[in-house]
């Protein structure tokens, strides 16, 4: 797929992607169970609660177009070091937060971290592969952040039994941005001089193409959005539904983990495999497993029952996530792939925003089982726009 030096560089930028996944696992798992008992947000203020992933879900898009402009602009590695450096404030802003404001505020943060280092991470990575094995090195890379979430979740939730949690989601997050700081430093190698870039011309609004010109980018763009609905629900709504009704924070993390692992490790399988059949059956395949998967989850409170529930989820989001990248990637031309790419991973990642506001209203003006619903609609009608669409034009 790639010589032994591009080898070695693709093992470092997993490993940088799986220190993003890893920052990002303490937001997903310990913030929102202990929003209530640490950052003092009031019992069933689900809209107030789901304002941290609005602003990450708003910034993170916003850096995710950025990072696709900087990385064509400049060096693949000056994006990723800025992304790095960007969030070395959020370990103090988390020990002093003494209210969800202070939440928001780090996540803000968080989310530029997120776009410019994950974004640049997966340029990079098809910049070192051939055309061909795209949809494998998409996968590699998408498993090596999840894994880090779910890594991170568990690792985290495992400090705050053994020191005062304040202190333990500052060791945490410090610890590993100052790892991060200095791998990307000593032993990232910018890849901008691999990528097969010609002087193809360039379509005149790079943006208005992705978002609506060309209709296939347009239709993986929407399902990409829809389906952070479903990641969205997980984040806020399974650790306080699961807290709510009596299961540990342990046994939270393990099942928001095992979601993360699943839908991280079995996307080396899926991206490999996209390569070869195709990647609008694995597409729409893994949309509806999520939807059927969502509301079943409700049927039991057993903690086994939600492990498996969340393993067909992580299995759904598999198919569909390193498959829906890798579909942009094969409609661009080199010479504007990452300016794409950047402006998919707005549209996928501003997702968060739209469903984190959808969902807030609807489990607030309802209950958190209508939410879980209103998501496996969404995805529902979201799978027949890509499936009319790329009838009509793929």
């Amino acid at each position: 797929m790639i010589s032994e030096k591009k080898y070695i560089l693709l093992v470092n930028l997993l490993l940088q992607v799986m220190f993003v996944g890893i920052l990002l696992g303490l937001f997903r798992t310990a913030i929102p169970a202990l929003s209530e008992s640490i950052f003092n947000v009031p019992k069933d203020s689900f809209i107030f609660l789901s304002t941290f992933i609005v602003a990450f879900g708003l910034i993170k898009g916003i850096s995710n177009y950025y990072a696709g402009i900087f990385a064509d602009t400049y060096s693949r590695k000056s994006v990723l070091l800025l992304g790095w450096l960007v969030v070395i404030p959020v370990p103090f802003i988390i020990y002093f937060a003494a209210n969800w404001y202070y939440i928001i505020a780090a996540t803000f943060i968080l989310g530029i971290n997120q776009g410019l280092t994950w974004s640049v991470t997966q340029i990079s990575s098809v910049d070192i592969t051939k055309n061909d094995k795209r949809g494998f090195a998409v996968g590699l890379n998408e498993f090596s952040g999840y894994f880090g979430v779910a890594i991170g979740g568990i690792l985290v939730s495992y400090m705050t039994s053994l020191l005062p949690i304040r202190i333990a989601l500052f060791s945490f997050s410090a610890v590993f941005i100052l790892i991060s700081i200095f791998y990307c430093i000593f032993l990232i190698e910018d890849t901008k001089k691999y990528a097969n870039i010609n002087q193809s011309e360039n379509p005149e609004n790079i943006f208005s193409y992705v978002s609506w010109k060309n209709k296939k980018l347009f239709a993986y763009s929407q399902a990409g959005h829809i389906e952070k609905f479903l990641d969205t629900c997980i984040w806020i709504f399974f650790p306080i539904y699961l807290f709510n009704n009596g299961i540990t924070l342990m046994d939270i993390s393990y099942i928001v983990g095992t979601y993360a692992v699943s839908w991280g490790v079995l996307q080396i399988f899926s991206g490999l495999y996209s390569d070869f059949v195709g990647r609008n059956i694995l597409i729409v395949l893994g949309m509806l497993i999520c939807a059927i998967t969502l509301p079943i989850c409700l049927l039991s409170l057993e903690t086994s029952w939600w492990l498996v529930c969340s393993f067909f989820m992580g299995l759904g989001m598999a198919l569909l996530y390193p498959s829906i990248s890798s579909a942009v990637n094969d409609n661009c031309d080199d010479s504007w792939r990452a300016s794409a790419i950047g402006i998919y991973r707005f549209w996928r990642d501003t997702g968060y925003a739209t469903g984190a506001i959808t969902l807030g209203v609807v489990t607030s003006l309802f209950n958190i089982e209508t939410g879980f619903i209103f998501v496996s609609f969404c995805m529902i009608l979201s799978t027949l726009i890509l499936i009319l669409t790329i009838r009509k034009y793929g």
